[in-house]
């Protein structure tokens, strides 16, 4: 069974102590991260898979970056000088997910943001603007 671990970018960084881009010094991330094509890219297929990471997109719209090699929603990668365990999944939370009610204007962030966007944004709703009717029927519960 493999472990996963998500972490902030802040604590993935001292604890994985990603290397500066030798290639493009003024790359994305204060100079850490590498392109997804020429030189840099080769650059990065040629080190060691677990000191290589993908950053790019989730399916929640949050960026994040993720251990290992990998195409799908890619914005680039990290090359770190500490390596991932080999039965470990490492999932770094670039932002916090948001919701904001097209209704009333309000935000929701993090699981909150989750919860209103499942439930009752399906309604162009929020907590803060829907009737205790639609709250019982979108089935939304507060974090």
């Amino acid at each position: 069974m493999r472990n996963f671990i998500e972490m902030d970018f802040d604590t993935w960084f001292e604890t994985y102590k990603p290397m500066k881009n030798p290639i493009d010094p003024y790359a994305s991330f204060d100079g850490y991260m590498f392109e997804t094509y020429g030189d840099e890219v080769a650059l990065v297929k040629n080190q060691d898979p677990n000191r290589i990471w993908m950053y790019g997109d989730g399916d929640d719209g949050e960026g994040h970056i993720w251990s290992g090699w990998g195409y799908i929603n890619r914005l680039g990668y990290f090359i770190t000088t500490i390596p991932f365990a080999d039965d470990t999944d490492v999932q770094v939370n670039m932002n916090d997910y948001y919701y904001n009610c097209e209704n009333c204007n309000t935000d929701w962030e993090g699981e909150a943001g989750h919860r209103v966007n499942d439930t009752l944004g399906l309604f162009y709703k929020c907590p803060a603007c829907a009737s205790d009717a639609l709250i019982a029927e979108s089935k939304y519960t507060p974090v």
